[in-house]
């Protein structure tokens, strides 16, 4: 049991992180927002991450992650996570 509520915490973490770099507030990240969320997170190719997590998460090829969108931000919280980012 316990290791679940560690990992439910860090990935929460991890949503939350991503949501605080919505710098404009126009609930979408942008991937330059994104790679900062990779680089902050300690990523020495957040360029790369971001366009696979862009890749994985935009489920509407918009060009964004919505971040009030369940669906797309839990493909980005999904893709940072399996990847062993944490916070």
């Amino acid at each position: 049991m316990k290791p679940f509520v560690v990992h439910c915490r860090s990935k929460e973490e991890l949503r939350s992180k991503f949501k605080s770099q919505d710098m404009n507030g126009d609930g979408k990240l942008s991937k330059n927002e994104i790679k900062k969320v990779f680089k902050d997170l300690g990523s020495s190719s957040g360029f790369y991450r971001a366009n696979r997590a862009m890749h994985r998460a935009d489920s509407d090829h918009n060009g964004y992650v919505d971040i009030n969108d369940d669906k797309e931000l839990e493909g980005l919280v999904q893709y940072a996570y399996q990847r062993g980012y944490k916070v």
